[in-house]
């Protein structure tokens, strides 16, 4: 039986006209639904620096995900 392939197995976050939008009104929930992040992501729009808080802890999905939440955010601003 054939097996189906898959290109990438990360999830990749394409930044659309909705989500400059988001980004440029605050919204944090329409953000993160024309991201498609997980409940669990930083929002870009609290990313911006390019390392967690101190105070967070850095075992946490959370702390994990800002990597990426920064990423996007320049991202957004490239875009706005």
């Amino acid at each position: 039986m054939p097996i189906k392939r898959r290109l990438a197995k990360g999830i990749t976050h394409r930044i659309t006209p909705e989500a400059v939008a988001a980004f440029g009104a605050g919204d944090q929930m329409a953000l993160h639904r024309a991201l498609g992040l997980a409940p669990w992501q930083v929002s870009p729009l609290d990313a911006d620096t390019p390392a967690p808080p101190a105070w967070a802890s850095h075992r946490t999905a959370w702390a994990e995900s800002w990597p990426v939440a920064h990423d996007l955010r320049q991202a957004l601003t490239e875009a706005a």
